[in-house]
């Protein structure tokens, strides 16, 4: 009897391996590269995906981006806190400050490459492709808002007067708030995709589209 059990046991397991192997097979480069934006990038902050990552980023910008204007007569506030903004959104080699230090230009490029190979890969379904281009040409729209920040941080930063820096640092609260919600930029009552008018909100529910059309959990990790 237990020599029977035994051999089982032995029969079993690799049938369990193969099962295993199949399983790992099936995984498409679509969904592996999906997989990368929506719930798991291994050269993220504890191995998040790069949404999420990007995600907590742009919400530490909006926090210390407020800070910055917390009081507009203090220079060395506002220096303080766009130079926060600064790290989080495109951190320096070596640089330390607030946030996970992965930032929110190198997570939303990153994104854009991995959505891009999904949508372009052998077997792509036409749901992932066609959302993966809306994810693709917000995230592009992002880069360009977060570059313009970066540029008016650096600005901020050189300036010798709080009066100076004053109505530059407001610009940059919204820019760091458009981030995430968008910005009409040319009044047309909506937020169009192409250009710099989408933020975050957008690029994660197209995302959304696209775990729904693949049948996935709706959940970004």
């Amino acid at each position: 009897m237990q020599l029977g059990s035994r051999l089982f046991t032995v029969l079993l397991l690799p049938f369990s391996v193969i099962l295993m192997g199949t399983a790992v097979e099936a995984q498409s480069p679509a969904r592996t590269h999906l997989g990368h934006v929506s719930s798991g990038f291994n050269g993220a902050p504890d191995g998040r995906g790069l949404a999420v990552t990007t995600a907590m980023e742009i919400s530490l910008t909006m926090m210390h981006a407020n800070l910055a204007v917390g009081d507009l007569a203090d220079l060395d506030n506002m220096k303080t806190h766009v130079g926060h903004v600064l790290h989080l959104i495109s951190p320096a080699e070596g640089a330390q400050g607030p946030g996970l230090g992965f930032g929110v230009i190198p997570g939303i490029e990153g994104s854009i490459r991995h959505i891009e190979l999904a949508m372009n890969a052998d077997g792509a379904s036409e749901s992932l492709r066609a959302h993966a281009a809306h994810v693709a040409l917000a995230a592009r729209g992002e880069v360009a808002r977060a570059e313009q920040a970066v540029e008016l941080a650096q600005q901020i930063l050189a300036v010798s007067a709080a009066t100076e820096a004053a109505p530059f640092v407001e610009e940059l609260r919204a820019l760091a708030l458009a981030l995430d919600t968008g910005s009409d930029v040319n009044g047309n009552g909506r937020l169009d995709l192409d250009g710099i008018e989408g933020g975050f909100g957008q690029l994660e529910n197209h995302l959304y589209l696209i775990l729904e059309g693949e049948m996935l959990p709706r959940v970004l990790q």
